[in-house]
């Protein structure tokens, strides 16, 4: 299957942004980190729909819920490094 331009864009896009989400929590700054990769994940999500990987989708949404919990605790509940 082809991807078009707006897919590979798309899905570079999504990359580059988790890293630097990833960057982010790892240089000491999780609660904007979090926040970061869960857009990263809706990316992810929607080039999985795009292209019809939905294998894609499913993982990221599955991340997703990963990062709304980091976001939660970090956040909201003020969980600090243990």
């Amino acid at each position: 299957m082809e991807r078009s331009s707006f897919q590979k864009k798309l899905e570079i896009v999504a990359s580059v942004i988790g890293v630097v989400a990833l960057f982010i929590t790892a240089i000491g700054y999780p609660q904007v980190g979090f926040v970061v990769a869960l857009f990263a994940s809706a990316l992810y999500a929607t080039y999985g729909y795009l292209t019809k990987q939905y294998g894609i989708m499913v993982s990221s949404l599955i991340y997703a819920a990963v990062e709304v919990v980091g976001i939660i605790r970090w956040v909201f509940l003020g969980e600090h490094n243990g």
